[in-house]
């Protein structure tokens, strides 16, 4: 079974009361397709995209924010300042749709838009969280450790959080909170195999 990581997040610190229907909406949404009404940061992506493959200059890329509605423009403005500022300040590496992939517990997770950079034989990397929503600091600790799980040589793991207005990375990891997403990982399994065995 593979959903999204942002999926099992939310499941993992969501309502424990609604374990059942939290279970079922992720497998449910499996099925929903694509709303790109719904991808707030479809334009930044591809933009970002064309910036990598140099499709498209700096300045056409900073000058994203003129281009998109009025309520996004504001936040893809600092965005691609703040992608741009943090690429240097960091030495990140684009690694476009490299996919990672965690296996907690036999839960396959896959996230993607990987950054990375090697210093003092350190791996970060940093997995560009999309969502419409700005996560919780809890949240954000749990994507880490997934990320962590999923490449267990990696010395230091980092988050890239993109919402309007700001970019966060954090690199702090929890053993924890592993554990805890471990347990929560197979108690998801269990309810998913109840309610496909009841099907």
């Amino acid at each position: 079974m593979k959903i999204r990581v942002s999926q099992f997040i939310e499941f993992a610190y969501g309502d424990k009361r609604k374990d059942k229907a939290k279970v079922k909406s992720i497998i449910g949404d499996l099925d929903l397709p694509y709303d790109p009404i719904k991808d707030r940061y479809k334009q930044f992506r591809e933009a970002m995209i064309s910036l990598e493959d140099q499709k498209i200059s700096t300045e056409k890329f900073l000058a994203l924010h003129s281009s998109v509605s009025a309520n996004k423009s504001a936040g893809y403005k600092v965005l691609c300042q703040n992608y741009l500022d943090l690429k240097e300040d960091h030495a990140l590496i684009w690694q476009g749709r490299s996919p990672v992939e965690a296996d907690i517990s036999g839960l396959r997770i896959t996230t993607a838009w990987n950054l990375r950079t090697e210093a003092n034989n350190q791996r970060r990397i940093i997995f560009l969280h999309f969502g419409k929503e700005q996560l919780p600091r809890k949240k954000e600790r749990g994507l880490l450790t997934i990320l962590r799980l999923a490449q267990p040589e990696s010395a230091g793991v980092g988050i890239l959080n993109i919402q309007p207005g700001t970019l966060i990375t954090a690199t702090r990891l929890d053993q924890n909170e592993a554990d805890y997403l471990h347990e929560r990982a197979t108690k998801f399994l269990a309810f998913a195999k109840d309610l496909q065995a009841g099907d």
